[in-house]
C-alpha cells in the first residue's frame, strides 16, 4: 500500500501550506511579482532555506529568475556559464535533489567550491512542472551541512507543487498581455497607414508585413517604430 505524503505532515506544516498559499498570491498574477514571491516565500517558510532561487526552463535553456540572497544570483551565473550544477540538473531531469555536504559532493566540483567559497553548505533543489510541462526549479541552500533532511524534502515538493501552479498561472497572464499589447500597437500602426495612404486595414497590415520582411525585424518592431516615430526605416 502506497502511503500518502499528507498523512506525514505534522501541524505546523499543514500552517506552512496555508500561509504558502496566500503569501504566493500576487496582484494581477504579475510574472515578475510571482518569481519574487516564490524565493520570499520558500525562504520564509521551509526551515534552514537561508538563501533560494527559481530558475525557468526556455526551450531547454537554463535561465535564472529570482533570487533571495546573493548567493544563488552568482551560483545561477556560473550554471549558465558552464552548462552543469545541481539547479540546472533538477530542472532538465525534473527529479528532486538534495545536496547533504556540498563541500564533499562530487558531482559538479567547480560549483562546489564556489558554494563553499559563499558559505552555502547545504543545497535542496526541486522541480517545477504543470501537466507534463518542465517549468525549472527552485532551489534552497543552507549554512550548514545536512541542513536538509527528509521531511523538508517533502514539505519542498508539496511547495514546488504550489508554486508551479502559481507560476504557469502568472506565465499564461503575462503572455496574454505581451498579445494584447502587440495587437493593439499593430492597430495603431495599421491606423496610421491606413489615414496616410488611404488604404484598408488589410493593405495597411500587408505594408507593415512586406516591410517586416524586408528588413528582417519583426511585425511588432516594426508597428512598434511607426508608432512612435511615424516612419518606416
Amino acid at each position: 500500500m502506497i502511503s500518502d505524503p499528507l498523512e506525514d505532515l505534522d501541524p505546523a506544516s499543514w500552517s506552512t501550506l496555508d500561509r504558502i498559499g496566500r503569501i504566493m498570491h500576487v496582484k494581477e498574477a504579475d510574472l515578475q511579482g510571482t518569481l519574487n514571491a516564490i524565493v520570499a516565500t520558500a525562504v520564509s517558510t521551509i526551515d534552514n532555506a537561508e538563501y533560494a532561487g527559481v530558475n525557468l526552463l526556455d526551450h531547454g535553456r537554463f535561465v535564472p529568475q529570482a533570487v533571495a540572497g546573493q548567493p544563488p544570483l552568482t551560483l545561477d551565473a556560473l550554471q549558465q556559464k558552464t552548462g552543469t550544477g545541481p539547479c540546472i540538473d533538477s530542472s532538465r531531469d525534473q527529479q528532486t535533489l538534495r545536496v547533504d555536504d556540498v563541500a564533499t559532493d562530487p558531482r559538479w566540483p567547480v560549483y562546489a567550491a564556489t558554494a563553499v567559497s559563499l558559505g552555502v553548505a547545504s543545497m535542496l533543489c526541486v522541480p517545477l512542472w504543470v501537466d507534463e510541462q518542465r517549468l525549472g526549479s527552485v532551489s534552497l541552500y543552507g549554512r550548514e551541512p545536512y541542513g536538509f533532511a527528509g521531511h523538508h524534502e517533502q514539505l519542498a515538493n508539496l511547495f514546488a507543487t504550489h508554486a508551479a501552479l502559481v507560476l504557469a498561472d502568472a506565465r499564461r497572464t503575462e503572455q496574454l498581455r505581451v498579445a494584447l499589447t502587440h495587437r493593439d500597437v499593430i492597430g495603431q500602426a495599421k491606423g496610421i497607414l491606413m489615414e496616410r495612404h488611404r488604404v484598408t486595414a488589410q493593405a495597411a497590415f500587408d505594408m507593415l508585413a512586406q516591410h517586416s520582411q524586408r528588413t528582417n525585424r519583426k511585425l511588432t518592431v516594426v508597428c512598434q517604430q511607426l508608432t512612435e516615430t511615424g516612419q518606416l526605416t
